[in-house]
C-alpha cells in the first residue's frame, strides 16, 4: 500500500439502532488501521433505545437530524456534509466488517489507481449462523429477485465465480477494477461504499433530500468518473427482516408509500437513477414471466444449492413470484386512487 493511508469519514446512518450499531462499530474499532486516521459520524434520526450511549462508547460524533425529516439517505446525507476525510465510508448500523484488515483491503484500489472513484465488496458475507433471509440475501447477493433477474445486482452471488455484474471488468488479483457506462449501472452505494469524498461533494448531489445511495454514482458515471473497484471480500448485512413474510410486507409498505404518499412524485423528480427504465422494458416483461411461472427461479435455487448446500436459496422462488405481487398490487391501487380522484374532483 505504498506505506500510505488514507484517511476515512466513516458515515452511519441510525434510528434505534441499538441491535447493531454496538457490533457495527466495534468491527471498526479493531480495524488493522491507524484510528487516528478513522473518524465516525453518527447521523441519529432521534433514537430512544440507546444507541446514542453505544456510539459514543466508540468515540463516534453523533449528529442529531429532526425526526420528522429523517430516514437511512437523509440521515447518511448529514454525515456527508460533515465528513472532512479523503475517504467516505458508507457503512449501516447493521453492516459488519467480518476481519481486522478489512478497511486496509478496500482502500488499496485508490492508492494503486488513481482513477478509481468508488470501491464495493464483490459479495455480502455469508454467515451460516444468520437468519434464513439473511442467508438469502447474501447467497444471491441482491435483496429484490426483480433487480436480480435485471442483471443489476449490487453485489455477486455464490452461485458465480467470477464477476458477472454489469460494467467492463478486468481482474487486478485482489479486486475487479470496472467501467461503467451511463445508465448501465448496478444498484452500488450502499452497505460498505467507499468513495473519494472531495470527488463526491463537488460532482454529485449529496444535499439532505436529493441524495440517495444509487444516484449519487449515477451522478457521477456522468460527470466522467466512471470506474470503480470490487474488491474480493465481503461485507456482512443484518437486515432485521427476520423473515420472508415480514420482509414482503415492509417492501409493500416502501411501494405504496413511495407510489402512493405525498413524497412519491417530489422524489420522482429528484431521483436520477432507474432500476428499470424505458429500455428495460422488454427484459422487465421477460423478469416478470420468469418470476410468476417460478421455473427458472425454482432452477437457479438448484444451482446455487449445489453450491453451497442452504436452504436459504430456496427462498428464491416463494420471493420472486411475491415480489411481482406485491409491486403489481401497489401500482394496481395508485392507478385506482388516480382515477377515483379524477371521479371526484368533476
Amino acid at each position: 500500500m505504498n506505506g500510505r493511508y488514507p484517511s476515512i469519514s466513516v458515515a452511519v446512518p441510525t434510528r434505534n439502532s441499538a441491535r447493531t450499531i454496538g457490533r457495527c462499530l466495534a468491527s471498526i474499532r479493531i480495524q488493522n488501521y491507524p484510528q487516528q486516521k478513522i473518524e465516525i459520524i453518527v447521523a441519529d434520526g432521534g433514537s430512544t433505545d440507546g444507541t446514542f450511549a453505544i456510539a459514543k462508547k466508540y468515540s463516534a460524533t453523533v449528529i442529531a437530524v429532526p425526526p420528522e425529516k429523517q430516514n437511512a439517505e437523509y440521515n447518511k446525507s448529514i454525515a456527508v456534509g460533515a465528513a472532512k476525510n479523503e475517504i467516505l465510508a458508507m457503512i449501516d448500523h447493521d453492516n459488519i466488517l467480518p476481519h481486522a484488515d478489512w478497511l486496509a483491503r478496500m482502500t488499496r484500489p485508490f492508492l494503486e489507481h488513481r482513477d478509481v472513484v468508488g470501491v464495493e465488496t464483490l459479495r455480502y458475507h455469508y454467515d451460516p449462523n444468520t437468519s434464513l433471509i439473511d442467508r438469502y440475501f447474501a447467497l444471491f447477493g441482491a435483496g429484490d429477485p426483480i433487480v436480480w433477474y435485471l442483471g443489476k445486482a449490487d453485489r455477486l452471488s455464490f452461485m458465480y465465480d467470477r464477476y458477472n455484474l454489469l460494467g467492463t471488468a478486468n481482474d487486478c488479483g485482489p479486486y475487479y477494477l470496472v467501467k461503467f457506462r451511463p445508465g448501465a449501472m448496478p444498484t452500488i452505494g450502499a452497505n460498505g461504499f467507499l468513495v473519494r469524498r472531495e470527488v463526491l461533494v463537488k460532482y454529485a448531489k449529496t444535499a439532505p433530500g436529493v441524495y440517495f445511495d444509487m444516484d449519487v454514482n449515477t451522478d457521477l458515471i456522468a460527470a466522467g468518473f466512471d470506474t470503480y473497484a470490487f474488491v474480493k471480500d465481503s461485507i456482512l448485512h443484518l437486515t432485521g427482516y427476520g423473515n420472508a413474510v415480514n420482509y414482503l410486507r415492509r417492501r409493500l409498505l416502501f411501494m405504496s408509500q413511495y407510489r402512493l404518499g405525498g413524497r412519491g412524485p417530489a422524489m420522482k423528480k429528484v431521483r436520477r437513477f432507474e432500476v428499470s427504465g424505458r429500455k428495460d422494458l422488454p427484459r422487465l416483461a421477460a423478469t416478470v414471466i420468469i418470476c410468476l411461472t417460478v421455473v427458472i427461479p425454482l432452477r437457479d435455487s438448484l444451482r446455487g444449492w449445489r453450491k453451497i448446500r442452504d436452504p436459504a436459496w430456496f427462498l428464491h422462488p416463494l420471493l420472486s413470484f411475491g415480489f411481482v405481487m406485491i409491486y403489481g398490487w401497489a401500482i394496481i391501487r395508485q392507478q385506482m386512487l388516480q382515477y377515483a380522484k379524477k371521479l371526484l374532483g368533476r
